[in-house]
């Protein structure tokens, strides 16, 4: 197989990681904003999280994670599903595709979305990881983690995502990477191509991926 941004060789693909937000439902991109108003935080090359964690005292850190679990429950009651969820989701459990989903968001939106949008016969999730798993996207850690559980190598995975932290985690696992673009993250094809394998504008889209890696593969699912 010929390079293609990163992959230089084939290995058929065994498992895909989604990130959530932004992935599996529509993005918000009100709810970063208003996360680093509801903790004061202005620079926004800082990253959240661990702008929380150096915070000097544990009475400000759980101030500081109240306000974002706020923020994040607001975001949750306005969730909407991406176009081709339901489909995609079928697809995978008929053809045996293992999932798991990795996030920098708690497990309560988590659950929320998974109940209210995917279909209930495809709603076993191998893993899923959430900002509790420390240290988180963009750190390769997380995919690497699901990888070994999973009796994987990071190369057998696909990480779907729609943020630079996305494909960073990806890039850095050794997993193949796929961005979901939208009308905020066009940048990321524009300054950094070289961290994502296939861009696509549909989840659909999956799935002749899949067909493709695993025929050039020799192994047909």
């Amino acid at each position: 197989m010929s390079k293609v941004s990163g992959i230089t060789n084939t290995r058929a693909i065994k498992a895909l990681v989604f990130d959530m937000d932004g992935t599996l439902c529509i993005p918000q991109p009100w709810m970063f904003p208003a996360m680093r108003k509801a903790i004061g935080l202005e620079d926004k090359s800082i990253d959240i999280l661990k702008f929380i964690d150096d915070l000097p005292t544990e009475e400000q850190k759980e101030k500081a994670h109240a306000g974002i679990h706020k923020v994040e429950e607001d975001a949750m009651n306005e969730m909407e599903p991406q176009p081709g969820l339901s489909t995609l989701m079928e697809y995978l459990t008929s053809h045996g595709y293992p999932k798991s989903i990795c996030t920098r968001n708690v497990i309560t939106p988590v659950n929320y979305l998974v109940s209210k949008f995917i279909p209930a016969n495809c709603r076993n999730f191998d893993h899923i990881v959430t900002r509790d798993f420390r240290p988180t996207k963009p750190n390769p850690d997380p995919l690497l983690h699901i990888a070994k559980q999973s009796l994987l190598s990071p190369s057998q995975l696909i990480m779907v995502g729609d943020s630079m932290d996305d494909m960073r985690s990806g890039r850095t696992a050794g997993c193949v990477t796929v961005l979901l673009k939208n009308h905020v993250n066009g940048h990321i094809l524009q300054d950094h191509k070289e961290f994502v394998d296939y861009p696509i504008d549909s989840l659909l889209e999956i799935i002749d991926i899949l067909k493709k890696l695993n025929m050039e593969s020799g192994e047909v699912n």
